[in-house]
């Protein structure tokens, strides 16, 4: 258990995309212009969890439209070669900035030790309309090499036939604060632990304190019946997150369990 502040409160309940990523594009246009329309073989951003952005805060919807089918690429990257050739080389900024955006994520920074046999690394890409002619990957591959300061990677690449679709996502800003989205979460999930037996006091001060980690005793369980006779942050039959409040201080609990306990009866929470 540890203390839910607002701020540990709101990143536990939403997500962050990467500057650099595909979703964080699509999300930011999307806020700017209320809706935001990306073509992709998957949709780039999930729907699971609130986007935090600016920490202003919105719930994603999609809707997937027409589809077609294109070449997209198979990338795979070998970070150690066994062998490597002058002829087939060309530097990393030496590559057209379309070949460049296709091995983001997966030609890493200069002198980070890799090693393993064969590919150790592939991602799939599809070249924007009209931009593959700037290639020197695709269609035609024309180099098998790519020097990265003084580190040399392998690189094939595999043409395939995908299916692109166009995804439309919208967002609605539910908070514009970290302390505002945690104050409606607590509105939603929040609970007391009151009335707890002694044996019940020592597992929750426990899991404050340390974490609790013992055989599944009867108080442990008995704890578990409280928790899950409540609404969680996230739950299952073995698992699960809840928001709980214990001696006027809030926490978010995590608990594994025997998927055999149960909630408590109604007049036990």
């Amino acid at each position: 258990m540890r203390e839910a502040t607002p701020q540990a409160l709101s990143d536990e309940m939403s997500r962050t995309l990467s500057p650099t990523s595909q979703g964080y594009e699509t999300i930011t246009d999307a806020v700017a212009n209320g809706s935001a329309t990306v073509a992709g073989t998957a949709p780039p951003i999930r729907l699971d969890e609130p986007i935090r952005l600016d920490d202003h805060y919105y719930e994603v919807s999609m809707t997937a439209g027409a589809s077609r089918e294109r070449t997209g690429y198979t990338i795979q990257v070998d970070y150690d070669p066994a062998t490597s050739d002058a002829n087939a080389t060309i530097g990393y900024v030496d590559l057209p900035a379309v070949d460049q955006t296709a091995l983001a994520g997966v030609i890493p920074p200069a002198g980070e030790p890799q090693d393993g046999d064969g590919f150790d690394i592939g991602t799939r890409h599809l070249y924007p309309d009209g931009t593959a002619d700037a290639s020197v990957l695709v269609p035609r591959q024309q180099y098998e090499f790519i020097r990265d300061g003084d580190s040399v990677y392998r690189v094939q690449v595999r043409a395939e036939t995908v299916t692109e679709t166009e995804y439309r996502y919208a967002v609605t800003q539910i908070a514009t604060s970290s302390a505002a989205f945690a104050e409606q979460l607590r509105s939603t999930y929040q609970f007391a632990l009151t009335g707890l037996s002694t044996a019940e006091q020592d597992v929750i001060e426990e899991a404050i304190d340390s974490g609790y980690f013992s055989e599944a005793t009867d108080a442990f369980r008995s704890v578990i019946a409280r928790f899950r006779a409540h609404q969680g942050l996230e739950t299952s039959n073995s698992y699960g997150t809840w928001l709980v409040a214990y001696q006027g201080t809030p926490y978010i609990a995590y608990a594994e369990f025997p998927s055999e306990v149960t909630a408590a009866p109604s007049g036990d929470k």
